[in-house]
């Protein structure tokens, strides 16, 4: 009876022993976190060139626009009220971050 006592405490004590023996990362999974890291940092740098090359192309569409038909004074209005709100929406953003 006592055996059989000291084998489930051993059993029980084993699976804690692999747990607390796993808390250290090895080189695989530290490698596999800086990898994951770059690409993060990766996808940040193309989703921002991708959104400034957009607003490149549309302001200069926009000049293009401008050069055939001058803007009136509504169309400017809209214009500086739009790029208010998109300043007010990176703020936004930036705080969120």
């Amino acid at each position: 009876m006592k055996q059989h006592h000291t084998l489930i405490a051993a059993l029980s004590v084993f699976p804690l022993a692999f747990l607390i023996g796993c808390s250290d990362r090895g080189p695989a999974e530290e490698a596999g976190q800086t990898v994951d890291e770059v690409m993060e940092e990766a996808q940040e740098r193309y989703e921002d060139a991708v959104d400034a090359t957009t607003e490149a192309v549309d302001d200069a569409a926009e000049a293009a626009g401008d050069a055939v038909n001058e803007p009136g004074p509504a169309e400017r209005t809209g214009r500086e009220i739009d790029g208010a709100m998109e300043e007010a929406e990176e703020a936004v953003e930036d705080m969120r971050e």
